[in-house]
């Protein structure tokens, strides 16, 4: 595996495990989990990728949101800030 790749696998662990109760608790419609299934048997990254990136857009708007109120995220990332 790449440095980078290595990074990203870390990043996803970690993210993994300090948010798992929240990442529980995140319901998606009947048919997602097939869907990403036959997306990634089709090899088809780039639908991947927008989701991942449609993610990332919907977070940072929270995080936007969320410091416009004066609120703050219940856990800090050790990671630092996300710049987009």
């Amino acid at each position: 595996m790449s440095e980078e790749r290595d990074l990203i696998a870390a990043f996803i662990a970690q993210m993994r495990e300090q948010h798992a109760g929240e990442i529980e608790g995140v319901q998606f419609p009947e048919g997602t989990r097939e869907y990403v299934a036959e997306r990634v048997a089709a090899g088809d990254s780039e639908t991947l990728l927008f989701m991942l990136k449609l993610g990332y857009l919907m977070g940072l708007q929270t995080g936007v949101s969320a410091s416009e109120g004066s609120e703050t995220p219940p856990r800090g990332s050790p990671w630092g800030p996300l710049e987009a």
